[in-house]
């Protein structure tokens, strides 16, 4: 090999390797872009938000045995609050007798629910939509607070926890957890409680706390929230 031939190819090589370390460094670079990439967005991917904190009233202002209607943790989640004039397991308040559910219906998310009071409470006059429930569900369960959804029949105890007194659905109402500060006397809406309510995006019927937080992600959440009386 001559001297010149010699040369181009030490030259070829050296090209080559220069080559190399070139497209490594780069590499290196671009994995190092990458990870910064992924350390800033893996955050707002994985990261489940708190539930928000949010008053919904005072004491003085919930009527005994009325309902009210206000939306949690986002707008377009409808809640049902009721003092139901009775001291339960889950019931906050003076009395213990105020609580607060989800109003979708856990079988088909429907979201027309109607709640049905006691039988002493029940005037016709004033709650007209009780009219549109059939008069032996009425007969059935006289003493207690209920929430009935006309799709499918479907009847859910609110002084148990929401659980299914008839009808298709396999898992009881999504509870909203509410807290009560004895010093003012105001009640706050804190969380939702397992199992999840029937919205797109959780699996139905949930008991993963952290699922049910993922219903929140990429919806804004209320910050406040005004009760509407309903009866």
């Amino acid at each position: 090999m001559s001297h010149v031939e010699h040369g181009e190819e030490r030259a070829s090589q050296d090209r080559r390797t220069a080559l190399k370390i070139i497209t490594s460094l780069s590499f290196i670079v671009g994995l190092g872009g990458l990870a910064s990439l992924l350390k800033s967005i893996s955050p707002a991917i994985l990261e489940i938000p708190e539930w928000p904190r949010v008053r919904l009233a005072n004491i003085n202002e919930i009527k005994l045995r009325t309902w009210y209607l206000f939306s949690y943790p986002t707008k377009d989640i409808p809640c049902l609050l009721v003092k139901t004039g009775k001291s339960l397991p889950s019931g906050v308040g003076p009395d213990r007798d105020i609580i607060a559910y989800v109003m979708i219906c856990q079988h088909a998310r429907y979201y027309g629910t109607i709640y049905i009071p006691p039988k002493e409470v029940r005037d016709p006059e004033k709650l007209t939509y009780l009219k549109t429930v059939p008069p032996n569900i009425l007969e059935l369960y006289p003493d207690k607070n209920l929430l009935y959804c006309p799709a499918h029949a479907a009847i859910y105890d609110l002084e148990k926890d929401g659980e299914v007194l008839a009808g298709p659905p396999f898992c009881s109402l999504c509870k909203v957890i509410l807290e009560y500060d004895e010093t003012s006397g105001d009640i706050y809406a804190v969380g939702l409680a397992p199992p999840a309510p029937a919205v797109p995006g959780v699996t139905q019927c949930s008991n993963n706390p952290e699922e049910l937080k993922r219903i929140m992600l990429g919806k804004k959440l209320v910050t406040e929230a005004l009760l509407e009386e309903k009866i």
